[in-house]
């Protein structure tokens, strides 16, 4: 009964964010959840007696308080302002109920992956944060967005039960097709997934170690394999995605070239950011007289129309957009809770079990939209990101001592 009252508050949270409505900004029944639920039980919640998650939450109270300083020092409104503040308030809250469910069953990872996929069949996103970037002009819709992700879930799934080296070469293969279709960030993350375990798992290496000693042939690998996916491009032989990133620039053999023509509202992002570094424009800003857009438009080499972008400074990555948004102290604040996930993420690689496939796909994921994903990926992604990777690493902890003590 207790398992089934489990699989229920996750699977509500999951399709919960899908049904959404307006106060003051958007809200959705699963944010209300978590929120809900850390109000009952946070203040008396055992996990306080861990130093490390004290710590998390002093770096989210101090991101919360320094965002509210941040909105009145810009000079924000008093709406936006408050949204702006809400999303830190959500990431917390919901990482708060995704750890205590966790925690008592780490196989809810298997229902919070079929609760996603049932909300993009029903809803038609995944989230908030995959909408704004669809509206924002994201090629190949369909697949990032919808096919992409529901495929990525499900190969998720059977990861828990099937561990054969024949999955590691599904994963790779899959990841090589979401790239030549144009699902370019997804399938890096799919194909590196699949080639990491294959080492760790079946080869027995330390992942750790053989990136260290084999970095430079790594590097030389994928810019080869980097420059034969441009070649074909160039030549019209893959013409799936928005191919018009290579064919524009000046240079398409260099790597840089394909962010800088996907990701110009990352690299607008750190502009805004140098402009007012203290406090930021605020959140939800106007793009004072479309100077942000017209940067896109000219990195892009296009023509600016007003018609096709909306008035607000873009910001296309947690990390720049918050310091482009909140200034300095918010964005070192968001970069120190990011960190202190993907670095434990990082050290639980070598560490081969049933979940590896998916604490990989939470650690690619996070580095990847930290950096070039909207703000909003904070709020609807990051924490079931945070959850996961932080109930592996403790699991993995008491296992350790347990060793220690038994030997």
């Amino acid at each position: 009964m207790k398992n089934i009252l489990l699989i229920i508050l996750m699977l509500a949270f999951q399709l919960g964010q899908g049904i959404t409505f307006n106060m003051g900004g958007v809200m959705s029944v699963g944010w209300i959840l978590a929120l809900g639920y850390t109000c009952l039980f946070l203040f008396k919640s055992p996990l306080f007696k861990i130093k490390e998650f004290q710590y998390i939450s002093k770096l989210y109270l101090l991101l919360i308080l320094f965002q509210i300083l941040a909105e009145f020092m810009a000079g924000n409104t008093f709406n936006n302002g408050i949204k702006g503040v809400a999303i830190n308030v959500v990431s917390y809250t919901s990482f708060f109920f995704l750890l205590n469910l966790f925690i008592k069953d780490p196989k809810l990872i298997v229902w919070t992956f079929v609760g996603s996929i049932l909300r993009i069949i029903i809803f038609g996103k995944e989230s908030e944060s995959t909408a704004e970037e669809a509206l924002a002009g994201e090629d190949a819709t369909f697949l990032k967005f919808y096919l992409g992700p529901i495929i990525i879930y499900f190969m998720l799934i059977l990861s828990v039960f099937f561990q054969k080296k024949t999955f590691t070469y599904i994963f790779m293969y899959t990841g090589l097709f979401f790239i030549v279709a144009g699902a370019r960030s997804l399938g890096l993350i799919t194909f590196l997934i699949g080639a990491f375990i294959w080492f760790v798992r079946f080869k027995k290496k330390n992942v750790t170690v053989v990136l260290k000693k084999y970095a430079l042939i790594f590097v030389a690998i994928f810019y080869g394999l980097y420059c034969i996916y441009a070649s074909n491009v160039m030549n019209g032989t893959i013409t799936a995605g928005n191919n018009t990133q290579l064919t524009n620039s000046d240079n398409p053999y260099n790597p840089l070239e394909i962010i800088k023509y996907s990701r110009t509202d990352t690299w607008v992002a750190v502009n805004a950011f140098i402009d007012k570094p203290l406090w930021g424009h605020g959140s939800w800003a106007t793009d004072p007289g479309f100077k942000y857009h017209m940067m896109i438009a000219e990195l892009k080499k296009g023509d600016f129309n007003i018609n096709n972008v909306t008035n607000l400074i873009p910001g296309h990555s947690v990390i720049f957009g918050k310091g482009a948004y909140s200034g300095i102290f918010v964005m070192f604040l968001t970069i120190l809770i990011i960190y202190f996930f993907v670095k434990r993420a990082f050290l639980l690689q070598n560490n081969d079990s049933v979940y590896i496939f998916i604490l990989m796909y939470c650690m690619y994921s996070l580095i990847w939209n930290s950096l070039f994903s909207p703000v909003g990926h904070l709020r609807d992604s990051f924490p079931l990101y945070f959850a996961f990777i932080y109930v592996c690493w403790l699991n993995n902890r008491t296992q350790f001592i347990q060793r220690q003590v038994e030997e």
